[in-house]
């Protein structure tokens, strides 16, 4: 289950000196209040979403909201919101996930390149993952290397989702049978991403 919602934060609260409260006429009484709701995540904030304030006078206690203060007191209330950064705590929640995107890219990027490594210097023994067809996964270990060719055992099972392999990865699904593939094959079949991972000890 998701757990969701929104949660105001008081961001600060100003006093002003100059402006007059329109109800009891006293002037330096009026603080200008702000406050941010963002929306979160199993209680993670992602993103604010709205910052609103109000006005409360501490000499009558009375409080306003921007569309209902006179002209001059929303006018010190705006230049007031304009200094009211957001915490960026705030923003916690995308810049997570913008860094674990970002760390998954990376990741992504050096597996591609050490599985690269690992086709042009393979070694016996190196397990390559194998999409034989659409949803049929197995894999190829390598037993013997030539100059030329690389020769494989393959498994005698397979399963349609790429997370299964490591259920069919067992040395007794490998029997005696192997076949050579030529290198120039080895490597465009990892190009097609018909290879699409090597896994090495």
């Amino acid at each position: 289950m998701i757990i969701y919602g929104t949660k105001p934060v008081h961001l600060k609260t100003v006093e002003n000196k100059t402006v007059k409260c329109g109800n009891c006429d006293t002037q330096g009484q009026i603080a200008f209040s702000y406050y941010s709701s963002h929306f979160h995540v199993f209680w993670i904030p992602m993103f604010p979403y709205v910052r609103k304030g109000f006005s409360s006078c501490t000499n009558c206690g009375e409080e306003l909201k921007p569309k209902q203060m006179p002209e001059h007191m929303r006018r010190a209330y705006q230049e007031t919101k304009k200094d009211t950064k957001l915490p960026i705590w705030q923003f916690a929640g995308i810049i997570l996930v913008a860094l674990l995107i970002g760390y998954f890219i990376y990741q992504s990027k050096a597996d591609d390149a050490k599985y690269a490594e690992y086709m042009t210097s393979p070694r016996s023994g190196d397990i390559y993952r194998y999409k034989e067809g659409y949803e049929e996964f197995t894999t190829l270990k390598v037993a013997e290397i030539t100059e030329d060719s690389i020769f494989v055992i393959p498994n005698e099972y397979m399963t349609n989702l790429r997370t299964g392999i490591s259920d069919i990865d067992i040395d007794e699904n490998y029997g005696e049978f192997m076949y050579g593939i030529s290198r120039d094959e080895i490597q465009r079949m990892f190009e097609a991403e018909e290879i699409y991972q090597v896994d090495r000890e």
